[in-house]
């Protein structure tokens, strides 16, 4: 449990301390936007290269403070396991985006970076989806909604349905990646897999018997 939290952390910190470094190196003006042709559009301050460390920096403290009040070991190590898994995605994002804005890059489509996040984001929800099912009833981690914590039986059942969406929605994004490497078809897909699993949660609660918690 140690080693990842130490996990957890490095990574937490590392993107802003690679980005802080990066600053005196850095030409005033970088590329800080792509449109969806994958080309730059807009050029801004260098020290718009903050915005994601810190974004990653809040993200990785909240993982760690929910694995230290999680109110179970198992949902104390999925807690641990997802930030992981998360901070990585997005640490790879930061130095992807870090390289093309070091080296001016006005048109990225010739790295695949479409396919590149679907292929990373398909990983983590394959990995995600995994660990749903053994999740605890928390107010943290899982398909939590009003329905899904009605009692420990929904609760269950929704993680069970949500793992399979998860799994379901990263094999989907794989095949993406490879047919048609569009990020509105991914966001669109997403969207859907959320709302499917909502409707589920709340039938599963209504059809429920037994007494809510």
């Amino acid at each position: 449990m140690k080693i990842k939290k130490a996990i957890l952390s490095l990574f937490t910190f590392l993107p802003l301390i690679v980005n802080l470094i990066a600053l005196f190196f850095l030409p005033a003006q970088i590329p800080a936007h792509y449109g969806p042709d994958l080309k730059i559009d807009r050029y801004g301050s260098k020290y718009e290269i903050l915005i994601l460390p810190v974004i990653i920096l809040v993200m990785g403290l909240i993982f760690l403070i929910i694995s230290k009040f999680s109110s179970s070991n198992p949902n104390n190590r999925i807690a641990l396991n997802i930030g992981i898994a998360m901070v990585l995605l997005f640490n790879a994002l930061d130095y992807f985006l870090l390289y093309i804005q070091a080296n001016r890059i006005s048109d990225i489509s010739a790295f695949g970076f479409n396919r590149f996040l679907l292929l990373a984001f398909g990983v983590f929800f394959i990995f995600v989806g995994n660990l749903m099912p053994m999740t605890r009833k928390n107010s943290f981690i899982g398909l939590r909604t009003k329905w899904s914590m009605k009692n420990d039986h929904v609760w269950k059942k929704c993680q069970l349905f949500g793992g399979i969406s998860m799994i379901i929605a990263g094999i989907a994004s794989f095949i993406l990646a490879f047919v048609y490497p569009n990020l509105f078809v991914f966001v669109v897909m997403l969207i859907l897999t959320g709302v499917i699993d909502t409707v589920y949660s709340y039938i599963a609660a209504k059809n429920d018997t037994h007494e809510p918690d």
